[in-house]
């Protein structure tokens, strides 16, 4: 059978999609079908051609408080505690800080130029595979 959306596309899709949410690289997996999508704790995200599928599991509070948030997204199919949801377009800031939070996918960590240059001084000092004395 003919993959209408190869995995090398669809990575390149993803990380689009991550930048917009903010997700950590590390969220971004193959699933058991080797296809590429976005991890969360309470869901996960597939691109296609066509858009982003996003998948909410959890209560069935949680799933009603998760379409309401998402109202800015199409319901697919909508279960007691689950369902899919379609975007058309790739979300903006706001809607990936929704998208994040909703899910329990991990937010990538933003550090300014003072403190990334702080912990490369530091990493030396901490270094598991630095020389003993």
């Amino acid at each position: 059978m003919h993959d209408t959306f190869p995995p090398t596309e669809q990575r390149a899709a993803l990380l689009v999609i991550a930048e917009a949410i903010g997700s950590r690289s590390s969220a971004l997996r193959r699933d058991e079908c080797s296809d590429w999508r976005i991890n969360g704790r309470r869901g996960h995200i597939y691109a296609a051609h066509e858009g982003t599928y996003i998948y909410f599991m959890g209560s069935a509070r949680g799933w009603t408080l998760a379409k309401a948030a998402l109202s800015f997204a199409k319901v697919l199919q909508d279960g007691d505690q689950e369902g899919f949801l379609f975007l058309d377009r790739p979300p903006t800031n706001a809607e990936g800080d929704i998208i994040r939070d909703k899910l329990g996918i991990p937010k990538k960590r933003e550090l300014s130029a003072e403190e990334l240059a702080r912990l490369r001084a530091l990493a030396p000092t901490i270094s598991p595979f630095r020389p003993k004395d």
